[in-house]
């Protein structure tokens, strides 16, 4: 019985630490910032921003990842180490050709991708959308968050 209402204050620390975003809003405006990044610094110097993981581009769940519309990862917030990965073939938890989906839905502009990935939490499959955004011919950007 201990263990598990520790466990379970565990959790509920761990969430409010992270700060995990609740809304549509804060996932747009935390891209525009990126976008703006890019546009205003050029691309060099944002995926460059994009890539530390202590930086203001990571912000409780919320951190930013782009892709070359091949599918190679040119920076992400949580995970530097995919940075150079050609991940066009990567599935999510449902079979969803996750970075596909992503490149389509930023080629026209702007939009948001529904999938199925591992809560950093739980460790269960869990429902997550991301917003991604088309920075140039070649580019998107993209957060996201858990449902």
């Amino acid at each position: 019985m201990i263990s598990k209402i520790v466990k379970i204050g565990l959790g509920l620390a761990l969430c409010t630490t992270l700060g995990f975003a609740t809304s549509q809003e804060e996932v747009k405006a935390f891209i525009d910032k990126g976008a703006k990044l890019c546009a205003d610094k050029g691309i060099e110097t944002c995926l460059a921003e994009f890539s530390k993981t202590e930086g203001e581009f990571v912000q409780g769940e919320l951190y930013i990842f782009a892709y070359d519309f091949a599918g190679v990862n040119k920076a992400h917030g949580a995970n530097p180490k995919l940075v150079g990965k050609n991940l066009f073939n990567l599935k999510d938890g449902s079979g969803k050709m996750l970075i596909q989906e992503l490149i389509k839905t930023a080629k026209s502009g702007e939009g948001w991708v529904d999938y199925k990935w591992s809560h950093p939490v739980t460790k269960k499959i869990a429902d997550k959308t991301s917003f991604v955004k088309k920075i140039n011919d070649d580019l998107l950007i993209g957060t996201g968050y858990y449902k």
